[in-house]
């Protein structure tokens, strides 16, 4: 995946009714579309399509390897139009290894707020974190963390607690 325009033609092929046609449409974005895509195939995830169209959803957001992805989908989770597909909107991140190092406090607020196997897939996407944001960044997740840590399920409190020790 690359930048720049949709294409009107691909466009109309997701919204058709025939899976073969929306996946030709998700085979050519995966061999030549752009991250402009990533609203539509989460709008598409969301609609809940058939198995084999999700599948190919979560197989290209799992091996998106454009780093510009990364503030879309931290977009697109922290958006209530897509809460129904957070859990996999953040199991893609920890899939495809983009470096998600800023925006580190959207996950920290996925475990806080999320039910706890979303919190789980958030988590994972920490602990992968090959290098950590900037030190204000950390600073803010931090406080957020210990706000909430009273209020933490015994496994949300885990969680924050690794976290915790991970970036301080």
């Amino acid at each position: 995946m690359n930048h720049g325009k949709t294409d009107k033609n691909i466009e109309s092929r997701l919204q058709s009714e025939r899976s073969v046609i929306v996946l030709s449409a998700l085979d050519e974005i995966k061999t030549k579309g752009n991250i402009s895509y990533l609203p539509l195939m989460f709008d598409l995830l969301k609609s809940q399509p058939d198995l084999e169209i999700e599948k190919e959803i979560k197989n290209i957001l799992g091996s998106l390897k454009v780093e510009e992805a990364t503030s879309v989908i931290a977009e697109a989770l922290q958006s209530d139009q897509y809460r129904p597909i957070r859990k996999d909107l953040i199991t893609a991140c920890w899939q495809n290894g983009l470096d998600y190092k800023e925006h580190l406090p959207v996950f920290v607020d996925m475990i806080i707020e999320e039910e706890w196997e979303t919190g789980f897939e958030a988590f994972t996407v920490i602990e992968n974190l090959k290098v950590l944001p900037k030190q204000d960044v950390i600073d803010e997740c931090v406080i957020k963390i210990k706000n909430s840590l009273s209020e933490a399920s015994d496994k949300k409190r885990y969680f924050l607690e690794e976290i915790l020790a991970l970036i301080c």
